[in-house]
């Protein structure tokens, strides 16, 4: 049986998936309306390409700018 070892929030890479997820929204309206924002953290391209697939976000960064929005009504 394989373990996935713990890291630290502000060590673990989250995908467009994962941050979709975390923010409670669907992947297309993550990439199309948030991930573009000047305001949200910049992404890291871990796979060395310009393939999409490899962008990833530091988890506690994403946290934090999450936390740092005003709710609007």
């Amino acid at each position: 049986m394989r373990t996935t070892p713990k890291v630290a929030d502000n060590k673990t890479l989250w995908d467009s998936n994962e941050c979709a997820a975390y923010l409670g929204l669907s992947k297309k309206k993550f990439m199309g309306d948030v991930a573009c924002k000047r305001t949200f953290p910049k992404a890291r391209n871990v796979g060395g390409s310009e393939n999409r697939t490899n962008w990833r976000w530091v988890a506690s960064d994403v946290m934090s700018w999450a936390l740092a929005q005003k709710i609007t009504h």
